[in-house]
């Protein structure tokens, strides 16, 4: 299988999810809480959904690079707000270059509710596409499958994706220290047979469907002294079903500002239109 896109994805070229000026609150680096250092993933995976059950959130940032076509690189920055299953909300701005110029997008998912505005402009400030037709407006809909967190993404924070490294032989070693914290490094590989994306992020099956792609993820992932996550880089291999050279994208995210609040809240109603 190759990338997966929604309609609008397609429409854009790629510009996915993504935070910025709608939080309500500037997020700063959060304290870290001494606790005995874990050489076990099973640990992490606690500690996450311990966040989780507190309705905790959490501030990110990702860059991609690479991948298959229509792949494209990008940088993103946002949070997410978490309830008892994982995410419950999140607010995220996406730039990414396009083939044609620079795309920008803002998705804000609340629940069931989903509000994006996204739009390219070529290098001569031209706007090619954009999403509503006027800038400024807000698109409104129901969040689709696409666009919800789930227990496929390759994402540090992910217990399923964790859960799954664990099962593979990984190690654990001094970290060292990020940006001011002591860390332990986790590490390993995981090969699927399956790999994708949707709006949310990257994806991985563990059943191989006819026509997919799959290939090994090499992951590392830098943990705090509470066992919370602070930086998650992985390397995925995009294999032919047909054979031939894989094509490989990197990808590094880091998670600041454990429990501080975040408040992510709807576009004003008068800037929302049905206009896609």
């Amino acid at each position: 299988m190759t990338i997966i896109r929604d309609d609008r994805r397609m429409k854009r070229m790629s510009v996915a999810l993504v935070v910025a000026g709608l939080l309500s609150v500037a997020i700063p680096g959060g304290a870290v809480h001494a606790a005995p250092e874990s050489k076990s993933l099973d640990s992490v995976v606690q500690a996450i959904k311990k966040q989780f059950a507190k309705k905790s959130s959490v501030r990110f940032s990702v860059k991609r690079r690479g991948g298959p076509l229509p792949a494209v690189d990008s940088q993103a920055s946002g949070a997410y707000r978490f309830r008892a299953s994982g995410v419950y909300a999140a607010d995220i701005t996406e730039i990414s270059q396009e083939p044609d110029g620079t795309g920008r997008s803002r998705e804000i998912s609340i629940g069931r509710e989903f509000y994006s505005q996204a739009y390219v402009r070529s290098k001569d400030g031209k706007y090619i596409w954009k999403s509503p037709s006027t800038v400024g407006k807000w698109s409104y809909g129901r969040n689709l499958a696409g666009v919800i967190w789930g227990e496929d993404l390759i994402n540090g924070i992910n217990p399923g994706f964790l859960k799954l490294a664990a099962s593979h032989a990984e190690t654990s070693t001094d970290g060292g220290t990020f940006e001011g914290v002591k860390t332990t490094l986790h590490s390993g590989t995981v090969t699927v047979p399956e790999l994708g994306e949707r709006q949310a992020g990257m994806t991985f099956g563990t059943e191989k469907e006819y026509g997919s792609r799959g290939g090994p993820i090499t992951w590392k992932l830098r943990v705090g002294p509470d066992n919370l996550p602070r930086r998650f880089h992985a390397i995925i291999r995009f294999t032919r079903p047909e054979g031939g050279d894989a094509e490989t994208m990197t990808m590094n995210i880091i998670y600041r500002g454990w429990g501080t609040p975040v408040k992510i809240t709807a576009p004003p109603e008068r800037l929302i239109t049905d206009d896609w």
